[in-house]
């Protein structure tokens, strides 16, 4: 008789969680699965529910409804030291009487664990931190950047499943914060434990997420690689929250073969067909990511659009154009920026994309 197939223990997984405040809903059926080892950033608008979610996660708040369990453990009722978690906050929560090395030791110390251990653990920790020069200072006389690492090692030294962090980096200036990104990711890799994420912020989501949350209204709106989110948002807010997309909405005009008719205030486009078959006459929207189109498309694409260049902007190496449309909104247009320039202020073009380009969403456009 074959053994049966041994399945990969998770180190956290979500069912139905769910959690008020009074009649306001924070967090409504949330299910989450995450394997050993991954980087998942919860990402979405001030007020979705991820912090709430990753506050029910550490035993800080407790869920109305819904288990939560740790490495296979239900947890749901235990206190925040039985979860084999540890947490970092925004603003570093350092203790402010306290040497580095004591910070960094004081998780140990609560665990009881020998004197000895506890300082052979605090060196290896410090000197893995590159922070051993600050062993004996205060965190009043660190620099940002270094109370980060500090706060790093605390939660890291006592090697838990599962490190929650909640918009730790959103405190420091904009050329730290990549170089904290870079250590934060590597570290994550060498040691091998889960992160849990809190960001509003994309850049850092799709940077460092091996696996992206997307949270809306205190629901998941969809979840996968960062490549997924980015090039096939599945629904009218992913798609619209998401630097980089254009969103078209309108109504289904018609099939043909494997694509929809879309009807928008800007003509009809074709959209390929993912799921479940739409209804003639319903109300659809369809996005295309701003890279993928297009200036004097080739004469086979049905998608095309004549508008005027309003503006030209700059991200790093993209050059953006950004287009009036008729219904009062924008066309957003990506280039890469050592090109030469596609279009000038004021002037003119026609616009297009291939079929395959676009990305039908499931639901009624909001």
């Amino acid at each position: 008789m074959p053994e049966a197939p041994v399945l990969a223990q998770l180190d956290l997984e979500l069912r139905n969680l769910r959690k008020r405040f009074g009649s306001f809903v924070a967090v409504d059926g949330v299910s989450l699965q995450i394997a050993k080892g991954q980087f998942v950033c919860l990402l979405g608008p001030s007020g979705c529910g991820k912090t709430t979610t990753l506050r029910c996660i550490a035993g800080l708040e407790e869920p109305d409804d819904g288990d939560i369990l740790i490495g296979g453990r239900e947890v749901t009722r235990d206190a925040p030291w039985q979860r084999d978690i540890a947490m970092m906050f925004q603003d570093f929560a350092l203790f402010p009487h306290m040497s580095v090395a004591k910070q960094v030791g004081f998780g140990l110390e609560m665990l009881k664990r020998p004197k000895a251990e506890v300082a052979r653990r605090v060196a290896e920790v410090l000197k893995a931190f590159e922070i051993t020069p600050f062993a004996d200072r205060k965190p009043a006389s660190l620099s940002g950047g270094q109370k980060q690492r500090v706060a790093l090692a605390r939660a890291m030294i006592t090697e838990p499943r599962l490190l929650l962090l909640d918009e730790p980096i959103g405190a420091l200036d904009y050329s730290l914060r990549e170089t904290v990104m870079i250590e934060l990711k590597a570290l994550q890799r060498r040691t091998g434990i889960s992160f849990i994420w809190v960001t509003h912020d994309q850049n850092e989501a799709f940077s460092l997420g091996d696996h992206v949350v997307v949270m809306n209204h205190a629901k998941i709106e969809q979840q996968g690689s960062p490549e997924d989110i980015l090039q096939r948002p599945r629904t009218p807010f992913v798609a619209g929250f998401v630097q980089g997309n254009n969103v078209f909405r309108g109504t289904i005009a018609g099939m043909v073969r494997d694509q929809a008719l879309v009807r928008t205030a800007l003509g009809e486009f074709e959209v390929p067909l993912l799921g479940a078959v739409p209804t003639l006459g319903s109300a659809a929207s369809f996005s295309v990511r701003a890279e993928r189109l297009r200036p004097t498309p080739e004469a086979a694409w049905h998608n095309r659009m004549t508008l005027t260049c309003q503006t030209v902007e700059y991200f790093g190496s993209v050059r953006r154009y950004i287009l009036a449309r008729p219904d009062g909104e924008v066309i957003k247009l990506d280039q890469f920026g050592a090109e030469p320039a596609y279009l000038r202020v004021g002037e003119e073009a026609v616009l297009g994309w291939r079929t395959e380009d676009g990305m039908l969403h499931e639901g009624a456009p909001a």
